[in-house]
């Protein structure tokens, strides 16, 4: 038999939650959420019982936070504070047990919104509690948030950079964690130390084997291929210092060689481009432009065909260009309107001129299918 009470309802904010779904790697950040709220309602009946040393036995064994629903509204997940029946003598033994745990809800919440709205003197919580958000909060996406508050006002909001400033405030630390996603090369193995070396745009960061042991056979393959330009995607946790610097790499989740034409690394490094940028001279691409035809690629190109090479043009432009068995095929996308203009040349010096409009579903298919015909 289980007892249970209606305990949290916070309320999701972000392009994710739009369709009224909880991402699973969220239930991560709830179930560190649960923890903090325990271990605060211990010390909160410390602090209110001067004479005992310990929190009565099993103070909160059998008693657990769980997901009963989702409600809409962005997305609301319903968490329902539930314990079972041989819980209930030491509730009956101790009747203000539950009085303790919604006492710590409110003080983290309470927490929160000091730190929202810029009040992180007062630590309601202490500074051994705050670690907890090394994990609460930290599958949050960028303009993604938490509303905590009972009433969801607003006024106690949980995002990634009020979690950063809760971090901040910890006396002994100037650091914080956070979920990262980043491509990187490989430029050194050192065995003798047991560390790895990635390097970053500008940054170079040495890493323990011992974190990414799992990848082992992913490094060094990106290491061998490191003066060809190898990179691999990493999915991982991310030290960084009050600078919002990148400083230490710890917990790698994933690590991926990437195919050295994939799109959208090639996109990003050229959205990095400035006017100017060749001899003096040259358009930027523009970074809503390259964006934009990222997301069409994505969408409409064959992945199982072979990717481009892509350049960009001094125009503002960007070119693609595929060396086939059968044929070369050119393709300039003009930032103005994604109108296009393909060129197909053969061994035998014959030409053929396509127009195409990538903003049109239709013309992707035509490009499958000249990429197609070619191989």
């Amino acid at each position: 038999m289980e007892k249970k009470i209606d305990f949290l309802a916070p309320k999701l904010e972000g392009i994710r939650f739009e369709d009224h779904t909880l991402p699973v790697n969220l239930l991560e950040d709830f179930s560190a959420l649960e923890e903090l709220i325990f271990e605060v309602a211990k010390q909160i009946f410390l602090e209110e019982n001067p004479n005992r040393k310990r929190v009565p036995k099993g103070f909160t064994d059998n008693v657990s936070l769980k997901l009963s629903g989702i409600e809409e509204g962005s997305t609301i997940p319903k968490f329902v504070l539930v314990t079972i029946l041989n819980s209930m003598l030491l509730l009956d033994a101790n009747p203000n047990s539950m009085t303790y745990i919604e006492k710590a809800r409110d003080r983290i919440i309470d927490t929160i919104s000091n730190a929202k709205q810029g009040n992180l003197s007062s630590n309601l919580l202490g500074q051994k509690y705050l670690n907890f958000f090394n994990r609460i909060g930290k599958n949050l996406q960028e303009g993604e948030s938490i509303d905590f508050s009972l009433d969801h006002s607003g006024k106690a909001t949980l995002d990634k950079n009020v979690r950063k400033k809760l971090l901040l405030s910890r006396n002994e630390r100037f650091e914080y964690s956070d979920s990262i996603s980043i491509n990187a090369s490989v430029s050194a193995i050192d065995k003798k130390h047991n560390t790895f070396t990635l390097n970053i745009q500008d940054q170079t960061i040495p890493c323990k084997i011992d974190t990414a042991f799992d990848f082992i056979e992913t490094i060094t393959q990106a290491f061998n291929e490191y003066e060809k330009g190898a990179l691999v995607s990493i999915k991982a946790t991310g030290i960084y210092n009050e600078q919002d610097k990148l400083i230490n790499i710890d917990a790698f989740e994933s690590m991926d060689i990437l195919d050295p034409y994939d799109v959208k690394v090639r996109l990003n490094q050229l959205s990095e481009i400035k006017d100017n940028w060749y001899e003096g001279s040259g358009v930027a691409p523009g970074v809503e432009f390259l964006k934009k035809f990222g997301e069409y690629f994505a969408s409409y190109y064959n992945l199982s065909l072979p990717l481009p090479a892509i350049f960009p043009t001094l125009e503002g432009n960007i070119q693609l260009e595929w060396n086939l068995p059968k044929a070369k095929v050119l393709l300039e996308v003009y930032r103005n309107g994604f109108y296009s203009e393909l060129l197909l040349s053969n061994d035998e010096d014959l030409f053929e001129e396509v127009n195409l409009n990538l903003d049109d579903q239709n013309d992707w298919i035509k490009l499958n299918n000249i990429i197609n015909i070619s191989m």
